[in-house]
């Protein structure tokens, strides 16, 4: 008598895990961008706040011409 083995695909549970470390991975990549890493002096974060006064700036100066 002889058993034969059945080859069960991992089901989506034990793959759950998996992107939450892809995740992490990108998020880790994306704060270290935002506040490490320095371009002339500045972080990531502090020329990404500039940006978004003057891009703040321009739109209520268009929004109050006549």
């Amino acid at each position: 008598m002889t058993k034969t083995i059945e080859h069960r695909r991992p089901g989506p549970r034990s793959e759950a895990g998996q992107s939450m470390v892809e995740y992490l991975v990108v998020v880790s990549a994306l704060v270290a961008a935002l506040f490490v890493i320095d371009v002339d002096g500045r972080t990531g974060a502090q020329h990404l706040a500039d940006m978004v006064r003057l891009f703040y700036r321009n739109l209520t100066y268009f929004l109050s011409l006549p």
